[in-house]
């Protein structure tokens, strides 16, 4: 019966405040929107930067002049190393006809005499950052090639986990500023409608309601707004997506498009959205009434 009460009480504060509700539920869909586009497109380059990292790999090359025995104990080392994810071999001539797949013109090993590529190990690591550790471990062993003991991409490597670092915390820094950005900007407006009853807030202080008794109707008229605003969004954010998002992905062949990167969906950003802008107008509305409670 109460939350009635409060629900009613919330309604008849947005009617008789139609514009200053208005302006709260336009400043949490310009925020919600925003967020909403920031967290797919952060999620997406996180997941195609992740798909590079994890084609990031170590290939320790074999001596010709190796024994069994040699490389069984390498293998063992690294298959034994627990920051190895996986490791397979790859005999010379594997390498060979790798290589003549990967020529545009195979003619060009006919003058090559034999076959000089070296049998191999292909090391995955578990985490990219822990790959010169894993070469630490084995390097100058006898059963390596003298001349090139290993191939490793390190620049690549390390310039995917700087990335990686980078849109991490810029994006959770990026989300915590739109959240604050958020609440306060729901606040700021919401403590207009505050403002516009603080007669009627004093006088029931007065008269001996509790402070929860005045906050909920204001708490829950902020919870409307953002849900409002929030689902306005959505609706703007699906617009997007299927006028031009959908279209840019089917029609241009990037680096971003061909990985097999994903985002979350959107039917769970929407939800995340809904719940964002009720957040957001719960908490700009209970953090503006405080001032107004003290009388």
């Amino acid at each position: 019966m109460r939350l009635r009460f409060f629900l009613v009480e919330a309604i008849r504060s947005i009617r008789a405040n139609f514009a200053i509700s208005m302006a709260a539920t336009v400043t949490v869909l310009i925020a919600v929107f925003i967020l909403g586009a920031f967290i797919p497109s952060f999620l997406y380059v996180q997941s195609a930067v992740d798909n590079q990292k994890e084609r990031v790999d170590i290939r320790f090359f074999i001596s010709d002049f190796a024994t069994a025995a040699q490389r069984k104990a390498l293998f063992t080392k690294l298959q034994n190393d627990p920051r190895v994810a996986k490791i397979s071999f790859v005999s010379k001539d594997e390498a060979y006809q790798r290589l003549r797949t990967q020529l545009k013109d195979p003619t060009i090993l006919r003058d090559v005499p034999g076959n000089p590529l070296p049998a191999s190990f292909e090391v995955k690591p578990k985490d990219p950052a822990r790959a010169q550790a894993i070469i630490d471990t084995v390097q100058n062993n006898p059963a390596l090639d003298k001349e090139q003991q290993y191939s490793y991409g390190k620049e690549t490597a390390d310039r995917l986990l700087s990335v990686a670092r980078f849109i991490q915390w810029s994006g959770l820094g990026l989300i915590i500023v739109l959240l604050v950005a958020s609440i306060l900007l729901i606040g700021n407006t919401i403590r207009l409608s505050i403002f516009a009853r603080r007669r009627e807030v004093e006088v029931m202080k007065l008269v001996g309601a509790t402070n929860w008794f005045i906050r909920w109707p204001f708490v829950i008229e902020g919870i409307i707004c953002g849900i409002i605003g929030a689902a306005l969004s959505a609706l703007l954010l699906f617009g997007v997506k299927i006028g031009f998002v959908d279209n840019w992905l089917n029609t241009n062949d990037t680096a971003l498009t061909r990985d097999d990167a994903t985002t979350i969906g959107f039917t769970w950003l929407c939800i995340l959205l809904v719940v964002a802008g009720a957040f957001v107008g719960a908490l700009g509305s209970g953090i503006t009434l405080r001032r107004f409670l003290k009388v």
